[in-house]
């Protein structure tokens, strides 16, 4: 008999990873729940415009991550054209079909969830992790949509903030792990010096 185990899939633009993706991972490992987890860079956002090239991105999430039991997937890097989640969980299933997948998302993303590529396909692969955000509404109900919500005091910050902050010259390394701030200066992105 084989053993259903929980993957935690958790994409994002990252565009800087900054030091509240860190906590939540953490967060996510330190739980339990899940028997793998897996970090996703976006390659084309459809949705956002990224302001660092992909290769930046994911050289950044892997620097903040270097020390987690965890895995960095550059499927969507590899993968050409817009980086759509139904997409990346069927190229993942296809891997480990008899794993049990939930995509974790912030609930702003959350509540735009209709409009994501193939939305009903997606809701029935996965289940979803919600973490609310610091000072944001209620979770809105999607139908079709199996979640739970999570709420741990993440770091009140965005990575646009981050970026703006990084373009005026500003000081946010209490924002940013120390090797990822010191690869943004190296690399000159988001303006920074």
């Amino acid at each position: 008999m084989i053993k259903i185990k929980n993957c935690a899939l958790f994409g994002g633009t990252f565009d800087p990873f900054h030091n509240g993706h860190l906590l939540l991972i953490r967060f996510l490992l330190a739980t339990r729940k899940f028997d793998r987890l897996v970090v996703i860079p976006a390659g084309d956002p459809y949705q956002k415009s990224g302001s660092a090239p992909a290769s930046d991105r994911l050289a950044m999430a892997k620097l903040a991550l270097k020390d987690e039991a965890l895995t960095i997937s550059d499927c969507e890097i590899r993968r050409a054209g817009p980086s759509f989640a139904i997409d990346t969980v069927k190229e993942i299933k296809d891997l480990i079909p008899a794993d049990r997948y939930t995509w974790v998302i912030g609930s702003d993303a959350f509540a735009g969830l209709p409009s994501w590529e193939r939305f009903d396909e997606l809701t029935r692969l996965v289940d979803f992790l919600v973490v609310v955000r610091p000072g944001a509404s209620d979770v809105p109900v999607i139908s079709g949509a199996t979640f739970e919500t999570l709420e741990i005091g993440a770091l009140d910050i965005s990575a646009t903030e981050l970026r703006n902050r990084l373009n005026h010259g500003e000081d946010v390394g209490a924002f940013l792990p120390a090797d990822v701030l010191s690869y943004i200066k190296e690399k000159h992105l988001y303006g920074a010096a």
